[in-house]
């Protein structure tokens, strides 16, 4: 259902469950979330899964490629700010807890979504290669 051609930045196979359209199979969106979490940090840091979090109802269909068979396709990304502060160790618990206090006085958010757009491509093997798309 889902195809696009699409520029590479990062991609890998993986499983496919069967699912009619491939953008919202839960492999392909934790390959999405596994090919940001290495964009955003290199392919060697391993991320903490509440740092970055795809937020599956949003996996939505944007166009298909008639020639190459790629399913484009785009998620959000939700990147929560406190997570990312005990992540990298920029704050103690106790400034955490006043970060909080104040961001919620000023109506501040403490996260960040990231529109975020990958191609699918379904695999005579059944598995699909996913593509982040800058």
């Amino acid at each position: 259902m889902c195809s696009a051609t699409a520029l590479v930045l990062g991609s890998i196979a993986l499983s496919a469950c069967g699912n009619s359209s491939p953008c919202a199979d839960p492999n392909v969106l934790a390959k999405v979330k596994e090919l940001f979490d290495q964009q955003e940090f290199g392919q060697f840091m391993p991320i903490p899964p509440k740092v970055f979090m795809v937020q599956d109802k949003t996996a939505t269909f944007i166009g298909a490629g008639q020639e190459n068979g790629k399913n484009r396709c785009s998620v959000v990304v939700t990147s929560d700010v406190i997570e990312m502060m005990r992540f990298t160790e920029q704050a103690t618990e106790e400034e955490i807890v006043r970060i909080k206090q104040e961001a919620a006085k000023r109506n501040f958010p403490l996260t960040k979504d990231y529109l975020t757009n990958y191609a699918v491509q379904p695999l005579a093997s059944g598995q699909n290669y996913v593509t982040l798309l800058k």
